[in-house]
């Protein structure tokens, strides 16, 4: 007998998933057997992440007049998650086609969104 770990794999697919895949994969290489040079500039692809920001207050706005027996003034630190935005960059083979950018509490029927 010999202990061995569970391989970590993504996730894990049904059968009819792993098909579903197959067949994407099949017709994807028979659009590249037709037509191999036009193939790459017809993919767009997609990416979404959360920005996370804050507006820092400066060195200079947080000067205060105090005396000379008073102690310092104290200043807490901001919150990197204060504000999040969605950004989605969509390119292709020559570029970056879109960027678009969604406020956390809202959804993509706010938004005005043009391709």
């Amino acid at each position: 007998m010999k202990k061995v770990s569970a391989r970590w794999v993504p996730e894990m697919l049904s059968d009819a998933q792993k098909a579903n895949r197959a067949d994407a994969l099949a017709s994807l290489l028979r659009l590249f057997n037709e037509n191999p040079d036009n193939f790459i500039s017809r993919f767009l692809t997609v990416d979404e992440t959360w920005l996370h920001y804050f507006d820092p207050e400066s060195k200079l706005q947080s000067m205060a007049w105090k005396r000379v027996s008073s102690p310092p003034p104290r200043k807490f630190c901001v919150v990197a998650s204060a504000h999040k935005v969605m950004a989605t960059v969509f390119w292709d083979a020559e570029g970056i086609v879109l960027i678009d950018s969604l406020e956390h509490d809202s959804t993509y029927v706010d938004s005005t969104m043009l391709i």
